[in-house]
Formats: C-alpha cells, sequence, structure tokens
C-alpha cells in the first residue's frame, strides 16, 4: 500500500515579458530598411553637414539610425548632440535608449538620470531608467521610477504596464491587475498588456477572464509570441497536452529564442513519458537562457523520473544558483535527496525551503512523506509534523466549512467520490480496479475525480466502472471543493494522502460530509475535516495507532487487494536448492533504503556466511555505489551484492527467479512489492512496528498466514532470517505453493472486501444522518 515517491514539481513560470519602453523600437536585426527610413536618413544628414552645430538635428539624425536598427550611429549622433548642448535632456534620454539597447546598463541609468536632472517632468524617462533598474534586479528603485512617471504623465501606459509586470513578479496580483486595466484603458489594442493581464487572471486560478484575455492579445497581434505561450501555460493546466503544444510551438515559430516555450515543450514531452524529446527541448531552453533557473528545474524532474537521481540533484541545485528564491527547486533537491538515502541533507533542505516559504503545501508533504522513512524520528514526532501541516493548512477554513444539505436518509444509495491522480497504470489502480467492480451500484454510486493529465487503457477501464468522471486536473483547490458540493457527493475517499497529485488543500474546505483516507499514504493526513482512515485489524488493532491519527479509524477484515499481473512468469525452483548459495533480495523503493537499512540487512549477511543480497529497482550508477560502500562498512564485500536497474514489469517479476527470501525494509515497509513477491513465490521477512507504515508487511503476511515471517525486533529479524537459511526444503515447499495462497487470500477475494467497505460506508452514513460524531469501529470478517 505504500505506493509511491512523492515528488512534486511547480511548472516552469513565464518568461518576463519585454517590456514597454518609452522610445522608437529598433527595426528587426538584419531587416530590409524601409526605403523612407533611407531617405529620412540621407535628407537629415544633408541638414546635418550643413548646419554641424545643430544638436538637435543631430539628435533626430541618431534617432532615424535608432530605428534602423544601426545603434553604434545613433549613440555617436546623440552623444553629438550632448557635446553641442550638454542640458539638451531628450539627447541624454536617446543616448540612455542606446545604451540599454546594448546591454550597458550602467551607462543607461546615468544617461536617464542626466535627462531627468535636466527635465524633472520627463515622465518617459523615469519609466524606462525603471525598467533599467528593474534589469539591474533593483525593485524597489524600479517601482519608484514607475510610479514618478505616472505621477508626472498618469497616461503613460508604458509605465502601468512596467510597473503591472513587475508587481506580478513580486505577486502582487490584485495591485497588478489594476495597473494592466488603466494600461489598457489608455490604449484599448495594448495586446502585450491583455497578454498580462490574462497571465494574472491565470495565476489568481480565474481561467475563463484568463482565456478571454489571452485571445483579446491574439485578436489584436495574432504574432504575439508570448500571448500563445501564455494560452499554452493556461491549457497546459487544465490537462490538454496536444492544444498546450500546438501553443508552444506557434510561440517558438514567432520567436525561436522564446526559451521559455521551449522549456514549456520540455514539460509536455515530460508528462507523455517522451524523456529523450523533454531532455532536449529543455537543453534548448538553456542554450538560449543558460541561467534559466526554471528550465533547469524542469531539466532536473525529467532526469528524476528517468532515475538519473545525481544529475538531477545537480540541475535543481543549478536551479538555485540562479534563482536563490525558487523553491520548486529545493523541495525537488529535497526529495531527490531522500531517495539518494541522504536523509539528513534532505531534512536540511526542506525545512529550509519551509522557513522561506512556510506556506508551500509541497515542500511540507514532501517533508512529511521524508519523515515517515525515517527510523530515528519516532511515531510522535511525525504525527506532530502532520498535525502541524493541518494547524496550518486547514485552519484558515475550518470556520468555513458549508453546512451539508445532502438528503440525510441512512438506507438510501450512497454517492461515493474517489480522489486521485493514481487512475491509471499505477498501483493505486490496481487496488482499486477489482474493487469498484464489486461494489454494488445499488448501495454505491462511484464518482471518479482523476488528477492526472494522462489517461491510458487502466483509466478507460476504470471509467467504464465509475458512474460518473470528471477530470479535475485544471481545477483550483477550491474549483474542485465546489464541484464537489454542487455533485452532492456524501462519501469523499482520498486515494493519495501526502503524495504526489494529492488534492489535500481541497479537502481541507471539508466539501463532503463524510472524508476517508485510505490507500495512499499509510499515514494520518493532519487534517481534521478527514473524518475516517481506512485500516484493516492488522495494521491498526484496537489502541495501537487511534493517537496517531487525526481520523477515526475504522478497521477492515482486510485492507486492500492485489491484482496480480496477467502474463506474469512461472515461479520456479528455490534457487538456492541449485547453487548451494542463498539469495536474499529487495525491490523497495530507493529511499527506504536508509543507512538503518543496510546496517541491519548487514547483520544478516554476516550471519549467513556466503550469502549473496540482490538490489532491484535502483535509479542510477551512483546509488549503486552508494550503497556498496554502505554494506563495506559493515563488513560486506561488494561481490555479495547483486544490482539492477529499474526494467520494465515482466523482466522485474523475473528477477525474483534468483531470490529466495525477499528482506523487507522499516520503518517503511513495501507494499505492492511484496505482493508481487509473493505472487512470484518469495516470502518477505517482515520486521513490524509501532506505526501503520512499519506494519504493511505484516498485514501481507498475516492474510497469506505466514507468522514466521513476522519480527518484532531487529534482533528477531536476523534470528528469523538465519532460521530460513537452515530450512531450504521447508521455503521450497512455500515457494511452490505461495501463489496458490495468495489467490486463496482475502488480498484476492474483491467480492468479500467490497462487502466490507459497503458496510463501512453504511456505518458511517447512518451516523452522519443520526447527528453522531464520528468514530473507531471494526467490521468483523
Amino acid at each position: 500500500m505504500m505506493l509511491r515517491w512523492l515528488f512534486k514539481r511547480k511548472a516552469a513560470s513565464v518568461q518576463p515579458p519585454e517590456k514597454a519602453v518609452s522610445r522608437e523600437g529598433p527595426a528587426p536585426a538584419g531587416a530590409d530598411q524601409p526605403d523612407a527610413l533611407v531617405r529620412e536618413v540621407e535628407r537629415i544628414s544633408r541638414h546635418v553637414a550643413l548646419n554641424p552645430s545643430d544638436p538637435v538635428a543631430h539628435c533626430s539624425l541618431g534617432k532615424t539610425y535608432l530605428e534602423m536598427n544601426r545603434v553604434e550611429d545613433a549613440k555617436v549622433c546623440f552623444e553629438n548632440a550632448v557635446s553641442l548642448r550638454p542640458d539638451y535632456a531628450e539627447a541624454h534620454y536617446k543616448l540612455g535608449n542606446a545604451a540599454r539597447i546594448q546591454g550597458r546598463l550602467d551607462d543607461a541609468l546615468t544617461c536617464f538620470q542626466s535627462a531627468i536632472s535636466f527635465n524633472p517632468s520627463y515622465a518617459e524617462a523615469h519609466n524606462n531608467a525603471g525598467v533599467v533598474y528593474e534589469e539591474k534586479r533593483q525593485w524597489n528603485e524600479a517601482i519608484a521610477s514607475y510610479q514618478r512617471a505616472l505621477v508626472l504623465n498618469p497616461g503613460l501606459s508604458q509605465a502601468q504596464y512596467n510597473l503591472g509586470l513587475l508587481l506580478t513578479a513580486q505577486g502582487n496580483l490584485s495591485e497588478a491587475l489594476a495597473c494592466f486595466h488603466k494600461a489598457i484603458a489608455l490604449i484599448p489594442d495594448f495586446s502585450e498588456a491583455h497578454s498580462a493581464l490574462g497571465r494574472v487572471h491565470r495565476e489568481q486560478g480565474h481561467r475563463i477572464e484568463a482565456m478571454a484575455s489571452f485571445q483579446t492579445a491574439l485578436s489584436i497581434n495574432p504574432k504575439l509570441a508570448d500571448a500563445h505561450y501564455d494560452l499554452g501555460l493556461l491549457v497546459f493546466d487544465q490537462g490538454d497536452l496536444s492544444d498546450a503544444l500546438a501553443c508552444f510551438r506557434k510561440a517558438i515559430s514567432l520567436n525561436p529564442n522564446n526559451a521559455g516555450a521551449h522549456g514549456a515543450v520540455g514539460l509536455v514531452h515530460k508528462e507523455r513519458g517522451e524523456w529523450n524529446e523533454a531532455i532536449a527541448a529543455h537543453r534548448r531552453a538553456l542554450s538560449i537562457a543558460p541561467r534559466f533557473a526554471d528550465a533547469h528545474n524542469g531539466l532536473g524532474t525529467i532526469l528524476h523520473a528517468q532515475g538519473k537521481l545525481s544529475e538531477a540533484a545537480a540541475s535543481f541545485r543549478q536551479a538555485i544558483s540562479c534563482k536563490p528564491d525558487l523553491t520548486s527547486a529545493y523541495s525537488n533537491l529535497g526529495a531527490t535527496l531522500s531517495q539518494m538515502g541522504r536523509n539528513d541533507e534532505a531534512f536540511a533542505v526542506l525545512r529550509g525551503v519551509l522557513a522561506l516559504d512556510p506556506d508551500f503545501m509541497v515542500a511540507h508533504s514532501n517533508l512529511l512523506f521524508c519523515l515517515s522513512h525515517d527510523s530515528g524520528t519516532s511515531a510522535e514526532e511525525v504525527f506532530a509534523e502532520h498535525r502541524a501541516f493541518g494547524d496550518r493548512f486547514e485552519a484558515p477554513f475550518r470556520s468555513r466549512w458549508p453546512a451539508h444539505r445532502n438528503l440525510p436518509d441512512p438506507g438510501r444509495r450512497l454517492r461515493v467520490g474517489f480522489v486521485s491522480a493514481d487512475l491509471r497504470t499505477h498501483a493505486v489502480a490496481s487496488f482499486i480496479e477489482p474493487l469498484w467492480a464489486a461494489l454494488d451500484p445499488q448501495q454505491v454510486e462511484i464518482w471518479g475525480y482523476s488528477n492526472h493529465v494522462l489517461e491510458d487503457k487502466v483509466t478507460v477501464r476504470l471509467k467504464g466502472l465509475a458512474h460518473r468522471w470528471r477530470k479535475v486536473i485544471g481545477m483550483t483547490d477550491g474549483e474542485f471543493a465546489d464541484q464537489v458540493g454542487k455533485d452532492e457527493i456524501d462519501i469523499l475517499v482520498d486515494l493519495s494522502g501526502h503524495t504526489a497529485g494529492s488534492r489535500l488543500l481541497s479537502f481541507a474546505r471539508k466539501p463532503a460530509p463524510i472524508q476517508v483516507s485510505w490507500i495512499g499514504n499509510p499515514n494520518t493526513t493532519g487534517l481534521k475535516a478527514m473524518d475516517y482512515y481506512l485500516a484493516d485489524r492488522f495494521s491498526a488493532p484496537p489502541g495501537l495507532l487511534d493517537g496517531l491519527f487525526t481520523e477515526k479509524i475504522v478497521q477492515l477484515p482486510t485492507g486492500a487487494l492485489f491484482q496480480p499481473l496477467e502474463h506474469a512468469p512461472a515461479v520456479n525452483d528455490l534457487p538456492a536448492l541449485g547453487s548451494g548459495v542463498l539469495t536474499f533480495g529487495s525491490f523497495n523503493r530507493s529511499d527506504k533504503l536508509t543507512a538503518a537499512m543496510v546496517a541491519l540487512w548487514s547483520r544478516v549477511l554476516n550471519a549467513v556466511p556466503d550469502s549473496r543480497m540482490l538490489l532491484g529497482g535502483l535509479p542510477d550508477a551512483s546509488r549503486e555505489e552508494n550503497l556498496a560502500q554502505q554494506f563495506a562498512r559493515h563488513g560486506v564485500d561488494r561481490r555479495r551484492l547483486i544490482f539492477h536497474p529499474r526494467v520494465e514489469m515482466t523482466e522485474y517479476l523475473a528477477l525474483h527467479h534468483q531470490v529466495d527470501l525477499i528482506l523487507d525494509t522499516f520503518p517503511f515497509g513495501g507494499g505492492t512489492t511484496s505482493c508481487h513477491a509473493a505472487w512470484m513465490g518469495v516470502p518477505v521477512l517482515t520486521q513490524a512496528g509501532k506505526t501503520m507504515s512499519s506494519r504493511v508487511g505484516l498485514i501481507i503476511n498475516s492474510n497469506l498466514q505466514l507468522p514466521d515471517f513476522i519480527a518484532e525486533s531487529e534482533d528477531a529479524f536476523v534470528t528469523q532470517a538465519v532460521r530460513w537459511s537452515q530450512r531450504l526444503p521447508e521455503l521450497a515447499a512455500l515457494r511452490a505453493s505461495l501463489r496458490a495462497r495468495v489467490l486463496e487470500s482475502p488480498m484476492c477475494q474483491p467480492q468479500a472486501a467490497a462487502r466490507s467497505l459497503e458496510f463501512a460506508f453504511r456505518t458511517m452514513w447512518q451516523s452522519w444522518c443520526e447527528g453522531k460524531p464520528p468514530e473507531s469501529f471494526a467490521i468483523n470478517p
């Protein structure tokens, strides 16, 4: 049931559009110069030749050169004008424009300040000085310059636009919105302002308004690359990958050097699992803008998804060096370090980003998930951190929880919503699909809420089992909560917890009268809005975990179902009987392979001479090296270790042909991997603790009636491993019978599980109809 490595990412942010400066813009480099401009240069040049002391003529010639993109020639003309008339404010101003185009920001600022000193009411010079201040990252000075320009000339639309862009970047969205509206009121066909307005609406979650603004911008100027890019981000947020890709490619066709659009193309390919194309797009973005922090961050998420953890961590660090306040990069780095087995560093990074941004929900969830893997953190400490999450993120909504108007009929059919980002080819779906198929449609009406952009053949099957299906990936938390209320859901079930794609901030708004957490994460959500947690009689016997959950615990006869791979390889004979060498194994996630776990496994290997250990599913070579070094510190030679990278499903199952006995992880045991091992005839030796995450192996072995593979302490774990190494005939017999045992277990009895779940839902519902608060209860087999 411990199903997935938590990895969140924030979509690459919009690259700042070009600032509006109060000057004549140069023609595109390399463009054919209009005949009119050439004739104008000839005319003014003749006048300058006849009147070399005329500063106005020099300035006019420079202005025309600037329009032709002959910046150096323009610079010479403006310098001549200033030398002839040192107090010529306009010449200083235009000289500043030329310097800015050439990237000489300090010189440009000096020129604008000179223009202002000779003409303090020169609004355009204040505006352009603001642009330079912003390019120098002097935000306060930039804002002051824009505001001064607007005091001097309230009708200067460029200053309104520029101020709006800066306020947007700083997160002052309401003030930015007002600036863009004013800019548009001054110039109704100001396409860039319409696009920027749409960007603010998108940030605020106002999708309809954002769409209208982008469409208006493009109706005015169909060649506005930024608007195509921003429109692409909007439809990307809504899960429409094809339309998003078309928008990004249009933006690139109009501006091949739009680094943001190239990075966004990479995000689309990443969501589709097209790794090579995704990497190529991000590298193209970085070739254009080497310090584009979001592209480094996005590249890191792709490398992470490929299991290239060291490279991913380097990309996240590069993103942070380019943009020290990019909180998503810190969160991603912390999650990656945890998966690399470097928990202390991960905790430091994640706590550091939360110090920067205490309201960064993703980083907080990442921290909670990492803590649940740490044997050095007590169950009470983990619970306290989860409660702190609830207090921070749920508390603002508690006073506004709605009064639910669902019909309080104890016997009517219940409308149950299931919320997950994993309603596709994923372990969660393998648990849910047989259950949905077995639920009585007279008792339960299934509503599926999918929070992922991709849909596959599993999604299609799940859609066929649901009464109603909604794709909610593009909805804000508030919009999703409102939709649940409109759908009149009686019981809303969370299948994610603190893992990727969760909608806990929607649950925090209490959109349904009864809310339940299940499967996605073996821990409390920390939310008081979550009424129940579905467990089983093995993982949560009465009194053991009640003080570690904000939810009331419901004990089902079996916690979850297992759906074996249809074409799994056959079970083979016990390898040790043929080789004479016992092979232990582990296929658990890399982040579960902590230093404490390696120390325990080393005790087993040292206690069973000549034994070996196969470690599968490792992300990259650096993790292999790290693990080999850890084992070596405990006296285990590298030659006794067999490493395997991630492989496709059939090959992964076939690797069990090399393993005699699986050693489980602690304090976060294997769920799906342990079920697959049993299906392949390989029992799992597990250590049961006092948390739900440490009792997953106990659940599986109890359902399989294998008490001799459950240890209560590290010493007992080592003793049991040694004992089984000396009982190979029994291990071989169990291997031959284990697949049949799995089929006969409650894990493969969806009808029984469905009846228990229906009874649990009915008990919760009747209690709500009677106005009773949630209480823990158990359902007998």
